[in-house]
């Protein structure tokens, strides 16, 4: 479920007009172009806990997720703090409801930002912002990639 809701979150992003390119975190390795910019750069956490009872391999398991998303832009970027925070107020429009097309997503909720950070990337620096939101997922302990209510 990790992966799909990574590609949701990217596909998401993707309808935002003020972003120029959903990618996965592991972007900083390549070089960016100038019109790659404003990026975002996803990346999704888990951790997970089946629930009581049941039998192994049938037992329900709430799949909790942290999705990072960094709004970034080139460090010679004049006002990137303005770039960055007007595009962090696109994301956040997009993002109030988490109908992805990956089943129910349940207790789907904006944690708030970062400060503005540099990060180096194979071509310079990067000026981001993390943006983080969390929700849960339920599958059964033997099918961790399919959502358990489609």
């Amino acid at each position: 479920m990790r992966t799909q809701l990574r590609n949701a979150i990217k596909t998401r992003l993707s309808t935002v007009p003020s972003v120029k390119g959903a990618h996965n975190m592991t972007r900083h390795a390549r070089e960016f172009q100038s019109d790659n910019f404003p990026a975002a750069l996803v990346a999704v956490t888990e951790s997970s806990s089946p629930n009581p009872g049941g039998l192994i391999g049938e037992r329900p398991v709430t799949r909790r997720y942290k999705v990072d998303i960094q709004i970034g832009v080139d460090e010679d970027a004049v006002d990137a703090e303005d770039i960055i925070d007007a595009v962090c107020v696109d994301v956040e429009k997009a993002f109030v409801k988490p109908d992805f097309g990956i089943g129910k997503v349940t207790n789907w909720a904006y944690a708030g930002t970062t400060a503005i950070d540099a990060q180096p990337t194979s071509s310079g620096v990067l000026l981001v912002e993390t943006m983080t939101y969390t929700c849960d997922i339920q599958t059964l302990d033997s099918s961790p990639d399919t959502n358990l209510h489609p």
